[in-house]
């Protein structure tokens, strides 16, 4: 856990990475005197949950950017009242930011072209998936940023994914074969599919490789930087203004970028595809709970997908539980299990909390193990959005939608990283749609770089 409190403070791009400065902040605290009555508000305080209990038993490092890069129970209290917030709403939430605007003419004659520090061919915001759009892009010999708002940085906990999926990154020129090996950090086979009283189908090669997320991220990263990539760490999006000739990006920490073509990969909270499906209310949601744990004896083989319980009632909710478990790479024993289930978002959901509550008491049974002989690693928690209206399609001159931020999604997984790279060469390819766009915006306009 991180102590005190630090401010990141943005430089200007130094070998193609912005730099920090670190510095904690002056702090001035009013002198509050301690009520009579504390005794008895600590008496009635509630008793923490085993979630709560086991979660800040933990030691945990930063959260990184993408699902799964947050494991404090602090961060999933966050998540569970985003979620709360979904759940309340009727059928549209709160009005969603104007993120991206329409503004006539050409943008080298708009009041923005002075203070445009940075011009690029292609600027992708979101880093944790976008990187490696922007290397495959960097490869083709355009100018491409990152903009990422936390540090570009891989999560610890494993990518499930098949050696067939990993290889369409090795054919768009993201990765080579070495690199494969250097993140791969587990394998495994054969691998369950299940369901209650239906009986088993034992399959090979599918999701049977754990790979590293925070090493993949640095092996692409290093490629992206070495073909002249530039990344913008720590950095949000704060507007995006279309010009008849040029996509203009604002940061929140004031640096302004141009571009021919922005690629939004932010993911499914993606403020720019908020905008466009006007906030309105997903039509259903995938909510994951797990655990990676140290203890697992028996840990050869994997569940892709299994079901070894009927409808169960979480508070005012009926709901269906799936399991997903794997070997993890961290050490022979650990084991990473994942439960989740299909919702809609309705005021009577359950939260995460209340999944996880229900995780510790079924995992075990689950998984042949007790609980008590178990070391909790670190806590997993996510929810995926979906809609009925996807793919999305585009609603913006100069603005694309990738991975789940563009609705394109499996049923089961509900994307991620393996959507990511199904889709990839499609994307990226020489007939592919990014392909097409680039030679659109290039050849109408010339490049301003």
């Amino acid at each position: 856990m991180f102590s005190g409190t630090t401010m990141m403070v943005p430089l200007r791009p130094c070998n193609g990475v912005s730099q920090y400065l670190s510095k904690s902040p002056m702090v001035h605290t009013k002198r509050q005197t301690t009520p009579r009555n504390v005794c008895m508000k600590a008496q009635t305080q509630a008793v923490p949950s085993r979630t709560q209990r086991i979660m800040e038993s933990i030691s945990v490092g930063g959260e990184v950017g993408g699902a799964g890069g947050a494991y404090s129970y602090s961060a999933l209290k966050r998540l569970d009242k985003t979620w709360s917030s979904i759940c309340s709403a009727q059928t549209v939430q709160q009005e969603p930011q104007q993120v991206v605007s329409d503004f006539p003419g050409v943008f080298s004659r708009s009041a923005l072209a002075e203070k445009a520090v940075h011009k690029f061919d292609v600027i992708v915001c979101g880093g944790t998936l976008g990187i490696f759009i922007a290397t495959a892009l960097s490869a083709k010999g355009l100018k491409v940023s990152v903009v990422e708002r936390n540090l570009l940085k891989g999560r610890e906990q494993e990518w499930n994914i098949s050696r067939k999926e990993l290889m369409e990154l090795v054919e768009a020129g993201i990765l080579n074969e070495n690199d494969i090996e250097d993140a791969t950090v587990v394998s495994f086979n054969p691998n369950r599919c299940g369901f209650e009283k239906k009986g088993e189908i034992w399959v090979e090669d599918i999701l049977n490789l754990g790979v590293l997320p925070v090493k993949l991220i640095e092996i692409v990263k290093k490629r992206f930087l070495a073909l002249g990539g530039v990344i913008f760490e720590g950095c949000s999006v704060s507007g995006i203004s279309i010009y008849d000739d040029a996509a203009v990006l604002q940061l929140a920490e004031g640096n302004i970028l141009s571009s021919r073509l922005i690629i939004d990969a932010m993911g499914n909270f993606s403020p720019v595809v908020k905008q466009i499906r006007g906030g309105r209310k997903p039509d259903g949601v995938c909510l994951v709970v797990g655990s990676c744990a140290r203890g697992f004896e028996d840990n050869s083989t994997s569940d892709v997908i299994y079901s070894s319980s009927s409808v169960k009632k979480v508070g005012n909710a009926e709901v269906q539980y799936f399991w997903e478990a794997f070997p993890a790479g961290s050490g022979p024993l650990d084991r990473t299990t994942y439960m989740f289930t299909y919702v809609n978002p309705q005021p009577d959901s359950p939260k995460l909390e209340e999944l996880l509550e229900n995780y510790w008491d079924l995992m075990p049974e689950y998984q042949g193990v007790s609980i008590d002989n178990l070391e909790i690693l670190r806590v997993i928690y996510g929810i995926f959005p979906t809609y009925c209206e996807s793919p999305l399609p585009a609603a913006f001159n100069r603005v694309l939608q990738v991975g789940d931020a563009s609705g394109i999604q499996s049923p089961v997984s509900f994307g991620g990283f393996g959507s990511l790279t199904r889709h990839l060469g499609r994307l990226s390819n020489e007939q592919g749609f990014m392909k097409q766009s680039m030679e659109i915006f290039l050849t109408h306009t010339a490049c301003p770089c």
